[in-house]
């Protein structure tokens, strides 16, 4: 007998005992016997809920999927995983849901999304993918995963990283898609809005890091994109921005492949770097828009601005944006090629104009001129010589890092500090020519200059600071007298550097000063030097030999490890020596004039003979580490 025959049985069997139970009832009542009345009604419809229980029993499990599509009425939300088995959770690839949903439901998407495969009713694999069809599904508060409790809202993260999510269509009543609703939903190819449609604004990296995404239709009534909202979007080529739009954020389309924008009227507000890394060739700016810091980041195709008329912020020229007093250069297009003369009249070049334009084979610069921004030619390639001159006060950060062919730089500038990285990878530069002003070098201001060889330093120079000539192309160097400071790393890795003299002012060798010059052979160290230190000379492979003069303090660990010193010369005022200071060197001696043994914190090179002052043998060969010489003889 089967399941659906045996249930039928049992609701009969319930009508003909109910019959029999109501007649009883009857009897019993002419009786007056109340109680046995009441026992029989509570037995009868107790029996009658079983039954009814049982006849409803095969709506729970019966299958609701159609093939690989699920389509359910939701009438009750955060009920969602009641419709499909374990299995079935393998082979739907299409939820197309009426009613209402919430964080549960959601919750429970995102599980599906997790599989790593799908199959068909018969086990076979099939592409692993799910389309979400909720157009007329109401989205409600509440659920283990909502973050907020407003309808119609897809909260923060709400679908963040669903990796089999290839198709999604909003619902209609849809209010806001909240920050990362879909970002890093790596399948998702396609996004539709309903015709009519409530949505106002879009967060931060909602869709950011979908490399499918190649359709979304935003609707009409959009007023806001947030930042990042689609940055990374590599396969989205074309997008049709609404007229309502007001707002877009901060690199927005950032490395999103769009060939050309239309920018609405009624936008008055975008981020900085909104379509930096786009194809866009020609860009119109309407006349109330303002861009953050009036930054466009690099856009490698675009070859003009244009500007509405009337605009209250901009003004353009030949292709060429400028603020509206015509004071700031704000952003010479990317694609724009040949030499270029700045209009006399401009005082900046914004932070980055320039920044990315590796056609811009000159340029040459007014008297006017007397701010030059941070990045302001940073990898303008085919940048061969600048002369800066002398009215400019304030060069920025990296404001001609990477200029890879530059040969020659002429900084007649009144600036007291050169920036920090101002000509760093500058490859092919061979010539600097510094202002007599100039007080300060900053960090790693020509760092990987590596046919860097002759510079001209103004007497006012006190300060090098760290990394600022590393791996430089110096045979040779002389500095002024005037410098008291040079940084850690600072001439590190300059391969070719055979000689160098270090003004008398210097007291301390930082760390790695010197470290990789593989060439160098004479060092000139100051007569007021007090301390060298860690690795100061390590590799240097052909220094044969280092005078110290007196009055030094302190050698800290590995000072000379792996130089070329034979004999090692320790004037009497030096007071302590750090680890290994010798190691990897073919040491023949090491002479110490000191009288008391300095600090020494361990010996490399035990067979080494070790020569002190006579009347303090006895004394160093009780002290450790000291006494672990094989060989200590009096000076003779």
């Amino acid at each position: 007998m089967s399941k659906k025959q045996d249930i039928l049985n049992k609701s009969c069997l319930c009508q003909y005992l109910f019959a029999i139970l109501w007649h009883k009832t009857i009897t019993y009542m002419k009786r007056n016997h109340l109680f046995l009345f009441l026992t029989f009604l509570f037995c009868s419809v107790a029996f009658c809920s079983y039954s009814s229980a049982q006849s409803r029993e095969p709506e729970q499990h019966r299958s609701f999927l159609r093939g690989d599509v699920l389509e359910i009425d939701l009438r009750d939300a955060g009920t969602l995983d009641k419709y499909l088995t374990i299995d079935e959770q393998k082979r739907v690839r299409c939820i197309r849901l009426n009613g209402v949903m919430n964080g549960d439901d959601a919750k429970f998407i995102r599980k599906i999304c997790e599989r790593s495969s799908a199959h068909d009713e018969n086990g076979r694999s099939v592409d692993n993918y799910l389309d979400l069809e909720l157009e007329r599904v109401r989205i409600v508060g509440g659920g283990s995963y909502s973050n907020r409790s407003e309808h119609d809202v897809i909260s923060k993260g709400m679908f963040r990283s669903c990796s089999c999510l290839r198709y999604v269509s909003l619902p209609r009543d849809l209010r806001l898609i909240d920050n990362e609703a879909f970002n890093y939903c790596s399948k998702l190819e396609e996004v539709r809005f309903p015709s009519r449609n409530n949505v106002r604004s879009i967060g931060d990296e909602a869709f950011k890091g979908c490399y499918k995404l190649s359709r979304i239709n935003l609707p009409e009534g959009l007023e806001s994109l947030g930042d990042e909202c689609f940055d990374g979007c590599s396969n989205l080529r074309r997008i049709d921005l609404p007229s309502t739009l007001r707002s877009i954020g901060k690199e927005a389309f950032c490395d999103v492949p769009l060939t050309s924008i239309k920018l609405p009227y009624s936008l008055t507000y975008m981020g900085n770097k909104a379509f930096k890394g786009t194809n866009i060739a020609s860009l119109f700016l309407p006349a109330n828009l303002e861009v953050e810091k009036d930054d466009f980041g690099t856009m490698p195709k675009l070859r003009e601005f244009q500007v509405e008329r009337g605009s209250r912020f901009y003004t353009v020229e030949d292709g060429v944006l400028y603020d509206i007093e015509g004071t700031i250069l704000l952003c010479y297009p990317n694609a724009k090629s040949g030499p270029f003369s700045v209009p006399n009249g401009v005082t900046t070049l914004q932070n980055g104009a320039f920044s990315g334009n590796s056609s811009l084979s000159s340029v040459t610069f007014p008297n006017s001129l007397q701010t030059i921004g941070k990045n302001a030619f940073v990898n303008c390639t085919s940048l061969r010589n600048v002369e800066i001159p002398e009215n400019v006060t304030s060069i920025g950060t990296s404001a001609f890092s990477g200029c890879s062919h530059m040969t020659t730089a002429t900084v007649d500038a009144s600036i007291k500090v050169l920036s920090a990285h101002a000509f760093n990878d500058c490859g092919s530069l061979q010539s600097v020519v510094l202002p007599s002003s100039l007080e300060k070098i900053g960090e790693g201001a020509f760092e990987n200059c590596k046919s860097l060889q002759n510079v001209e330093f103004g007497n006012a120079l006190t300060v090098i600071e760290k990394e600022a000539f590393k791996k430089c192309g110096f045979v040779q160097l002389e500095l002024p007298d005037g410098v008291t400071t040079i940084g850690e790393n600072a001439f590190r890795d300059c391969k070719n550097m055979t000689s160098i003299i270090l003004p008398n002012s210097m007291r301390v060798v930082e760390k790695e000063l010197f470290r990789g010059c593989e060439k160098l052979v004479n060092v000139s160290l100051p007569s007021q030097l007090t301390t060298i230190g860690e690795n100061a000379f390590r590799d240097c492979k052909s220094l044969p030999s280092i005078q110290l003069s007196e009055g030094l303090i302190s050698i800290a660990n590995n000072a000379f490890r792996g130089s070329s010193l034979t004999q090692l010369v320790l004037p009497a005022s030096i007071q302590a020596i750090g680890d290994k200071i010798v190691e990897k060197c073919k040491m023949q001696s090491i002479t110490c004039f000191a009288i008391n043994p300095p600090v020494l914190k361990k010996i490399s090179e035990k067979k080494t003979t070790l020569y002190v002052p006579a009347s303090s043998v006895e004394s160093y060969k009780q002290t450790k580490p000291w006494k672990d010489f094989k060989n200590i003889l009096p000076i003779e």
